[in-house]
């Protein structure tokens, strides 16, 4: 299996539940929602068919430089929906806590071809 990676660069500010803003990529740009939910998922639009349905995602946040650690990593699993947004739903509370308190610069989803 190959593994393929999409780096996300974000412009990110906090809303009362959750985190909100735009992930930018080398060939276009995407809202993105960064919230609570029940199981670790990251929702893609359209435009990342190449991505198989329900396959598993290492999704890394980078921090910016003055938090203290540089780096937070969930195991998610991975869908293609039908918007022009990327969803991101975590369950666990403190990591969403962690993002909410440094706004995580860039964005990077490994998964499995």
């Amino acid at each position: 299996m190959a593994e393929q990676e999409n780096r996300f660069v974000l412009n990110l500010a906090l809303a009362e539940s959750y985190i909100y803003g735009t992930a930018i990529t080398v060939d276009n740009s995407y809202s993105i929602n960064i919230q609570q939910g029940s199981n670790n998922l990251v929702v893609l639009p359209s435009d990342f068919f190449n991505i198989e349905e329900s396959s598993e995602a290492l999704v890394s946040f980078d921090l910016p430089v003055d938090s203290n650690s540089n780096k937070i990593s969930i195991t998610s699993e991975v869908k293609v929906g039908r918007a022009d947004l990327i969803e991101v739903y975590i369950s666990q509370d403190n990591i969403l806590l962690t993002l909410a308190n440094n706004l995580p610069i860039e964005m990077t989803l490994h998964t499995m071809l």
